[in-house]
């Protein structure tokens, strides 16, 4: 098929995001769905009322609706790294529908997963060239 459908690369030449959302709006199956609203399906609210229980159900079946939209898509784990990139520096308020298999929430964990990764790895950076400078 494609090539570029799996980007076997090494993590030091990862795909530009350009490259990333070409691919996905070329070979997305969202990209020719009959309703594209369905991959924006109503959010459960979490504070709408909801009990903690039922807040849990609601996410659990949006979750299983995102898993299933993208089940047979090809360019599935680029959609999520695209969405991951371009949602890296926005408030988790902004964080809508479905990309990449996953629901919003579950992609604001990974976006703060990964912030606080970078984070992390600063750090050590920022230590060892103070320790340089004194």
């Amino acid at each position: 098929m494609l090539s570029m459908l799996s980007f076997p690369c090494p993590e030091s030449n990862p795909p530009t995001t350009t490259d990333l959302s070409s691919l996905v709006t070329a070979h997305g199956t969202c990209v020719d769905a009959p309703d594209p609203d369905a991959w924006f399906p109503h959010e459960p609210n979490p504070t709408g009322g909801l009990s903690p229980e039922s807040l849990a159900t609601r996410r659990a079946a949006y979750e299983d609706v995102a898993r299933e939209l993208c089940a047979d898509c090809p360019v599935r784990a680029q959609c999520l790294e695209l969405a991951l990139r371009e949602e890296y520096d926005l408030p988790r308020t902004w964080f809508h529908g479905i990309r990449g298999g996953k629901a919003p929430w579950q992609r604001c964990a990974m976006v703060y997963n990964r912030r606080r990764r970078a984070r992390q790895a600063a750090r050590p950076a920022a230590a060892s060239g103070a320790e340089a400078v004194a």
